[in-house]
């Protein structure tokens, strides 16, 4: 089981040769925006994620019956939104990573973690091959990969938990013309990488030693797209279900819809220039 951390990574890193492609590519354009974790207590998460990692709040939205919602960021690239829900239970975490924050920084960012008492392990190299790597997990449970890599810090990839990874790929290769990459299958799980423009991984994984756990209604990742229309029929065609979300502007359009293994996604229509 702990082997799918690792190999996981080192496709993730196969990715960066397609960003290249993506510079040619024609609009429409559809990237992933915001890797979302469900969490709990809004102060606690906050703060260890400016702690630990050095990020910043980038925005916050909220509702004060509903949710709680800081944005959070390094100085460019993808967000992690921390989502609060306030009507929702505390669901159970899957034991694997939902998330991928890389790092130039791993050694230090492991001590800090260790000396705040923050439950975090290194992979050993039989278990991550070239690659240094290590799994945390954030105040609420959620398991994040952490990998080490030369530059800045950066959100690199929304990993989601499916129950059938065929299914889940050839919804999001004809919701969001996403195209699959690496695959790695072993008696423990099934993963396929899918590049969605030049914004960070989509990993779908689909655990095969873990029973599938309850999925909150809230979004997990944010799609941004600006063929906005064209996805919403697309999805409405699917037959999975989606609802409009209010956005308080009236040039901001949302939908959640919903994946086959019941994952919730946030799709945001964005001009091109911005979708990018």
């Amino acid at each position: 089981m702990v082997g799918a951390f690792s190999t996981a990574i080192l496709a993730a890193l196969c990715l960066v040769a397609w960003t290249a492609h993506a510079a040619d590519a024609p609009v429409p354009v559809n990237r992933v925006g915001a890797v979302k974790l469900i969490i709990g207590d809004v102060k606690e998460n906050q703060t260890y994620f400016e702690h630990m990692f050095g990020m910043k709040e980038v925005d916050h939205y909220g509702d004060k019956a509903l949710y709680d919602e800081p944005i959070m960021g390094f100085d460019e690239g993808a967000h992690l939104a921390l989502f609060s829900p306030k009507q929702e239970p505390q669901l159970k975490r899957s034991a694997f990573p939902v998330a991928l924050i890389y790092t130039p920084d791993l050694k230090g960012l492991v001590i800090r973690m260790q000396d705040a008492k923050y439950p975090v392990r290194m992979l050993d190299a039989a278990q991550s091959g070239p690659f240094q790597i290590a799994i945390a997990h954030d105040p609420s449970g959620n398991a994040i990969e952490l990998l080490a890599r030369p530059g800045k810090w950066a959100v690199g990839g929304a990993k989601l938990i499916v129950s059938d990874r065929q299914k889940a790929e050839e919804f999001y290769a004809k919701i969001f013309n996403a195209t699959p990459g690496q695959r790695y299958k072993t008696p423990a799980y099934d993963e396929v990488l899918m590049s969605i423009g030049d914004g960070p991984f989509l990993a779908l994984f689909q655990p095969l030693a873990e029973a599938p756990l309850a999925k909150s209604k809230y979004p997990v990742v944010a799609i941004y797209t600006s063929e906005f229309e064209a996805v919403v029929k697309r999805v409405a065609d699917a037959g999975l279900g989606y609802r409009e979300v209010s956005a308080g502007r009236p040039d901001l359009r949302i939908i959640v819809a919903t994946d086959p293994a019941g994952n919730s996604v946030e799709i945001i229509r964005r001009a091109a220039a911005a979708a990018n």
